[in-house]
């Protein structure tokens, strides 16, 4: 290819446009070269904007308005020293900083009684993150002594609420007034005769108690007979929150003599010494529902909404514990599934032959109080986010 002399001039083409004109121009203009170039000769001077001569003069737009911090200092009354006015301008930062943390500090609430949003959920986490450490520190000391982990699963059997829990005094408030307003209905302009004349009792809202004596039967309490003696092995009782089925036993491996509370659980059949047993292939959810089984009789009938477990826990073997207990394994992996009771009940001449000593339907706060007073406040609030 042919090298291009640099030195050859080029005419310019024409055909592009001004606003490329201009451009071109005040390059031109400011690069002195405008007498050097075919571009004066063939544009016209009124095509040319009176903003793109060139002039050494400084021009300035309109004055813009004082920012805040320039209003403040034109405020500032000139008669006074400058320590003072460095005084004064150091008090209104610190002003503008406190009004800006009060904002920030009701952003975080923006509620009526100032409460923290997010606190529940910040609890759980800061709780979380340390069991996930200790669970990976057991994890490595495990690997490090060259033992397994035994598997057990426990059976989490709720009974769920009978009765709607009763409103809080907002909810019924707002109820109350919804239905005062119902009674209104729709209105039309008074010229279309729609509307009927509008008497006191019309908008009379019944009570629970009047709805009550106008049905033709009489409803059930909804406080049982066992809420009032404390019977706690039975369903029929607090009827409008969860009960859940624990059971007092000695099965699991402690130390001291008396047994405890705790939920219905069972060696998994899937250990490395029963490959060869009919039992090999046992599933989580089927070891569940045999330790249930056999705890507490087959009586029971269960409704599973998962094959997944919502908790898994681990449990090191104390070294005090017999021997023929913890075998070769470092300890226990509890696996925690949630199964609803269907139908049946408690057969309580099996609880002998499963290792039970007792049982009970208890809520979530009856059986925090009972682990915290066992097994201390560490394992309580393992449960309270498990129930």
């Amino acid at each position: 290819s042919r090298k291009r002399n640099k030195n050859v001039t080029r005419p310019i083409n024409m055909s592009f446009s001004i606003h490329q004109a201009r451009r071109s121009l005040c390059t031109a203009i400011n690069s002195k070269l405008l007498l050097q170039t075919p571009l004066a000769n063939n544009i016209t001077t009124a095509a040319l904007a009176p903003s793109l001569l060139f002039s050494t003069t400084r021009t300035f737009s309109a004055a813009k308005p004082k920012t805040a911090k320039k209003a403040a200092a034109a405020d500032t009354p000139p008669t006074l020293s400058y320590q003072a006015r460095k005084d004064l301008a150091k008090q209104k930062r610190r002003d503008a900083y406190a009004r800006k943390q009060a904002r920030l500090d009701s952003l975080k609430t923006r509620r009526d009684d100032k409460t923290d949003r997010g606190i529940l959920k910040r609890t759980f986490m800061e709780w979380y993150s340390k069991e996930i450490e200790y669970h990976a520190i057991l994890e490595r000391k495990a690997r490090q002594e060259g033992k397994p982990w035994k598997i057990r699963v426990a059976a989490l059997v709720e009974r769920l609420p009978v009765v709607t829990p009763d409103m809080e005094e907002w909810e019924r408030e707002f109820v109350d007034l919804q239905e005062y307003l119902m009674t209104f209905g729709k209105v039309y302009p008074p010229e279309t005769g729609l509307m009927p004349e509008e008497k006191e009792e019309d908008h009379v809202v019944m009570s629970d108690e009047e709805m009550l004596a106008l049905l033709p039967f009489t409803p059930a309490p909804r406080e049982t007979e066992a809420d009032a003696t404390g019977d706690v092995k039975t369903r029929d009782r607090r009827l409008k929150t969860f009960l859940y089925l624990a059971i007092r036993t000695k099965n699991e491996g402690i130390l001291s003599d008396s047994p405890r509370w705790t939920l219905p659980s069972a060696i998994a059949n899937i250990q490395a010494d029963q490959k060869d047993s009919d039992d090999a292939f046992e599933t989580l959810l089927q070891t569940a529902q045999r330790a249930v089984s056999t705890s507490i009789g087959s009586d029971l009938t269960l409704w599973c909404p998962s094959n997944a477990p919502v908790a898994i826990n681990y449990r090191v073997y104390n070294k005090n514990l017999p021997e023929e207990f913890r075998g070769k394994y470092y300890g226990e992996k509890i696996f925690f599934y949630r199964v609803q009771w269907d139908s049946g009940d408690v057969d309580e001449g099996s609880l002998a032959k499963g290792g039970v000593e007792d049982y009970a339907w208890l809520t979530k706060e009856e059986m925090l109080e009972r682990v915290e007073g066992e097994r201390g406040v560490h394992q309580a609030k393992f449960f309270k986010y498990l129930l």
